[in-house]
């Protein structure tokens, strides 16, 4: 499961795009993109939802699963590690499939 700023880059890698290119694309700025990168900012709505626009996905489905790198496996329960591991499913689908959208509008 990848935090938000991990998520955020690895679409970003996989889609081949720079921070600057990735800004771009969302229309924001490129210093805004290495924050959240970083974790030195929380990403607001207003960027998750660019983010999901040009992903072509409902931002719910990037967000569900936001704080699975923070959870120790013997705190959950084995239905919570099942939905964890659906998330991490999910969050595999972003990062592979949809980033491409990324870098097809890039191109």
């Amino acid at each position: 499961m990848y935090s938000f700023p991990t998520l955020i880059k690895k679409i970003r890698t996989e889609a081949g795009l720079t921070q600057a290119e990735f800004a771009v694309e969302l229309k924001v700025s490129p210093i805004l993109i290495a924050m959240v990168e970083s974790g030195q900012k929380p990403v607001s709505k207003n960027l998750l939802e660019k983010l999901a626009n040009r992903l072509n996905v409902h931002p719910a489905s990037i967000t569900p699963f936001l704080y699975g790198d923070n959870v120790r496996d013997k705190d959950m329960s084995r239905v919570e590690k099942q939905f964890l591991a659906l998330g991490t499913k999910l969050q595999e689908h972003l990062i592979k499939d949809r980033s491409k959208l990324l870098k097809k509008h890039a191109s």
